[in-house]
């Protein structure tokens, strides 16, 4: 992951384009990254109308599925998260 990230940020003034937010998304939500990749997906979120809205949606399906108690199908899940990368690809609008 931290290889990953170094390559996310080379080459370019730091700022993060909606691609490479969307490979972390998920990982920021749930608090997983370092600082520096936190306040640069921060900094993206607040300018980005679009990534903001993906990142809220992502945030609504995190709280709805932590109050269900129950335990959740992992097809389901497996499923929702397929749904979700390709949202975030674009392939379904």
């Amino acid at each position: 992951m931290i290889r990953f990230l170094r390559n996310l940020f080379s080459g370019n003034d730091g700022a993060l384009t909606c691609d490479e937010v969307m490979e972390v998304l998920q990982s920021y939500l749930d608090g997983e990254t370092d600082t520096d990749t936190a306040r640069r997906v921060a900094g993206h979120l607040d300018k980005c109308t679009d990534c903001d809205l993906e990142s809220k949606v992502y945030s609504r399906i995190k709280v709805s599925l932590g109050s269900h108690p129950e335990t959740i199908d992992p097809d389901v899940l497996l499923k929702l998260r397929s749904f979700g990368e390709r949202v975030a690809r674009g392939e379904i609008g």
